[in-house]
């Protein structure tokens, strides 16, 4: 093999080569040569993995040479050595080997390492079908013999080094050396090509790993969780928020708009789902809609409050939403509170009413009657002790308070009743015409 990829053709001694011979014979040489990097061409492009562009590498270069090992330093954080020992090798010739990759590394600017730093990270890689056998006879020797050492470059960027070396003296041949640096190259562009593959595998794991990690998220989430796309068709949606739109009793992750689903569908809230989801791919954010979905047979029906925001690109190439993302919360209970304590206040304020209304009858019967006897008084009196004021002007007084706190009372009982109408929408108004002087005097007079 040495002899047929030479750049030149042995020429026998004592033979004479017409010019046209010689052309003829470099032709044949080159055309051998470049059949040969093709073959070792495809060996490094048909590699998967590292170790098999390890195989390709030592395949290529035996068939060059004859050696003890190759080693392939790989620069990175952390920085990765491979040695691939053609026969069990001496530990001192081994120590010695790394000792001459660690100074070729430092030659080659590669960042600082020691040979003990290169010992921890070395990783042996002897592959069965491309180990050589020792002539019997021959010992391991400890001391290298011969050491060849090329940077393994990428597009001008040194990505590691390629180091050969063998027990004998001379084993390396000068005249090979361009092309131990062009298998070196191939080699470089595999291991690249490997690491990003491998780079983008991991990157996929990443991924498959986080969107497992988010549906697990999404799918354990207490509330609903509706996506949709930029036309509002429903692309996603969650368990809580299937059981929650359940009464819509139509597939709502079919690729059909939502307000279009709703326009042929008899269910009412539909519509105003739609709506709000429309209203989101319009750019607004729309919180805390309520919408009433359970069926109004019941006391309180099912009562959902949804938060709409529109979901843009995170490149922020388009301005327009790429779809909406709505969070439906259960707030039935909510609404079963504020049902009971409507009721209480209804039934708290009737029953307030009730005594109300006998104190307010009888304050006024009792200031009629002081009224009536202050005035007999007054005119039994009025020649005897006429600047004399009576003790009933007082009581009368007090009374007047007490029905001017009772009317007031009764007000703010009115208040609570109306106040649980307004929650419910049900308020009536009821409009009177009234003099602020007189109300603020009066009530000046009940403080």
């Amino acid at each position: 093999m040495e002899s047929r990829v030479q750049s030149q053709p042995n020429i026998t001694d004592g033979s004479v080569r017409t010019p046209n011979g010689h052309h003829a014979d470099r032709i044949t040489a080159i055309r051998q040569e470049m059949e040969y990097l093709n073959t070792i061409g495809k060996r490094f492009v048909a590699a998967l993995d590292r170790f098999q562009v390890h195989r390709a590498l030592l395949a290529a270069l035996q068939e060059l040479y004859s050696f003890s090992a190759c080693c392939i330093l790989i620069k990175g954080e952390p920085f990765e050595l491979f040695i691939i020992p053609c026969y069990p090798l001496d530990a001192s010739f081994l120590e010695a080997m790394i000792q001459r990759i660690s100074n070729a590394a430092c030659a080659l600017n590669f960042p600082a390492m020691t040979p003990a730093q290169l010992t921890r990270s070395a990783y042996f890689d002897a592959p069965d079908e491309l180990a050589l056998t020792r002539v019997e006879g021959d010992v391991a020797e400890s001391e290298i013999g011969s050491g060849l050492n090329i940077p393994l470059t990428v597009e001008n960027r040194i990505i590691g080094m390629l180091s050969l070396f063998d027990e004998k003296v001379g084993t390396f041949d000068a005249n090979l050396l361009q092309l131990t640096t062009m298998i070196a190259d191939y080699a470089a562009v595999a291991l690249e090509n490997v690491r990003l593959h491998e780079r983008e595998n991991a990157l996929w794991r990443e991924a498959e790993l986080e969107r497992m990690r988010l549906e697990l998220i999404i799918g354990s989430m207490a509330e609903g969780l509706l996506i949709t796309d930029e036309r509002g068709a429903v692309t996603s949606l969650n368990k809580s928020g299937e059981q929650l739109l359940s009464e819509a009793l139509a597939d709502l992750t079919t690729d059909v708009p939502l307000r279009k689903i709703a326009e042929t569908s008899s269910i009412p809230w539909l519509l105003r789902l739609g709506e709000i989801i429309s209203q989101a791919l319009a750019g607004h954010t729309v919180k805390s809609q309520e919408l009433v979905v359970g069926k109004e047979e019941g006391r309180v029906p099912l009562t959902l409050s949804i938060s709409a925001a529109p979901l843009h690109d995170a490149n922020g190439i388009s301005a327009r939403p790429i779809g909406v993302v709505a969070v439906l919360n259960d707030i039935t209970s909510t609404k079963q509170v504020e049902r009971l304590k409507d009721d209480f206040v209804s039934v708290v304020s009737h029953e307030l009413r009730t005594p109300l209304t006998a104190i307010k009858g009888y304050t006024q019967h009792l200031a009629r009657r002081i009224e009536r006897r202050l005035r007999k008084l007054r005119a039994d009196t009025e020649h005897i002790v006429p600047a004399l004021e009576l003790p009933e002007s007082y009581d009368l007084r007090s009374l007047n308070i007490v029905q001017s706190q009772t009317e007031h009372l009764e007000r703010l009982v009115n208040d609570l009743l109306d106040l649980s109408e307004v929650q419910w929408g049900h308020l009536n108004l009821h409009c009177e015409t009234f003099y602020l002087a007189d109300l603020l005097t009066e009530t000046v007079r009940s403080v």
